[in-house]
């Protein structure tokens, strides 16, 4: 009986042993459980802090990069949206780095406990950049054919002539008065690649951006109606020799998806045109064009502003074409709107998320 009673208390002690092991055991399996809790949690927080950082700054692309950009002075930022959704606290901003460059941030928090930023450079629109970067009167493609038998002038690009009024040039006249200290410009340079474009702003862009459509041969003249300029009109661009008509003040937008004749008539503002262009009869247009193919003057057809002709330039006797930086900034002032977006430079690698 004592042998048996020995033997009951070891299998008690070795049951209550295997019970304090097992037991240890369960506690360490569930402080490890909970630490991996804690730290699935802590990393989900991470993704949602990074994914909100990056939705607000992709947002922050999509913003207009219209003339309020002009206000925000170097090195400033401009906060562009915020957002709350649950606990998670996001911002968006655009931080002025130069006159068409720009950091695009967006950050995303969850109280004091995790926090994400991540950023793109994005470059935007301007203008008077625009003007100032185009190598001459006229830019044409590489090899593109380049023919003058008409009148190119160049003396005088930043000079206010009529018909533009006297102080519509003002925003830009001492910019203009450094560019062109010397008097007068280059009349034809070759671009580096076919396309014509301005700065980051490929041709494509800037057709898609074009509100109203063209197409074979026409007559530009203003056009009202009941007081009001008709500025969806495809042929209506705008009455230059009148500025204080109704349809004065319109700087026409229009762009073609083939080739364009523009047939007598007088016009303003900015063309675009995938193909050729040809000013004929007598033509007049005053502001900036654009033409994947070639750009041609005859029949007396004059055009005042800038040119970009990735097909080359053709001027007949009679026909003329006078630089003017002025009609230039105009027409594409009048559009930054249409234009003003933010484009992703190097492909857009984001810097971040840190």
């Amino acid at each position: 009986m004592a042998g048996v009673a020995r033997e009951a208390g070891a299998t008690l002690a070795f049951v209550i042993l295997l019970m304090l092991g097992l037991f240890a055991l369960a506690h360490g399996i569930l402080l490890a459980s909970l630490s991996e809790v804690a730290g699935s949690r802590a990393a989900v927080r991470d993704l949602q802090v990074r994914a909100a950082a990056e939705r607000v700054m992709w947002a922050a692309m999509e913003v207009a990069a219209g003339p309020w950009t002009d206000s925000v002075a170097l090195w400033d930022s401009w906060t562009s949206s915020r957002a709350t959704i649950g606990r998670i606290e996001s911002e968006g901003a655009l931080q002025k780095l130069g006159p068409e460059s720009w950091l695009v941030r967006g950050s995303g928090r969850i109280g004091g406990s995790a926090r994400a930023e991540t950023a793109v450079l994005a470059w935007s629109f301007d203008p008077l950049e625009r003007v100032i970067a185009l190598p001459a009167m006229v830019t044409v493609g590489p090899g593109a054919p380049v023919t003058i038998a008409g009148t190119l002038d160049g003396s005088s690009p930043g000079s206010v002539a009529p018909p533009m009024p006297v102080d519509d040039c003002d925003p830009w006249l001492a910019a203009l008065g450094d560019l062109y200290r010397g008097g007068a410009v280059p009349l034809v340079a070759t671009a580096p690649d076919t396309l014509p474009r301005l700065g980051l702003l490929d041709f494509e862009g800037m057709m898609r951006s074009a509100p109203v459509r063209v197409s074979g041969s026409g007559t530009p003249a203003p056009s009202e109606a009941l007081g009001v300029c008709r500025a969806d009109e495809p042929w209506g661009w705008g009455d230059p020799d009148q500025p204080w008509r109704t349809c004065g003040s319109h700087i026409s937008f229009r762009a073609a998806d083939g080739d364009l004749w523009v047939n007598g008539g007088t016009g303003q503002g900015l063309l675009i045109v995938d193909g050729d262009l040809t000013f004929a009869a007598g033509a007049r247009y005053f502001g900036m064009v654009i033409a994947r193919g070639a750009l041609r003057l005859e029949g007396g057809a004059t055009v005042e502003g800038l040119a970009l002709a990735g097909g080359g330039l053709a001027l007949a006797s009679g026909a003329s074409l006078r630089a003017s930086a002025c009609w230039a900034l105009r027409a594409l002032t009048a559009q930054r709107e249409r234009l003003g977006r933010f484009v992703l430079v190097d492909a857009g690698a984001p810097i971040g998320p840190f």
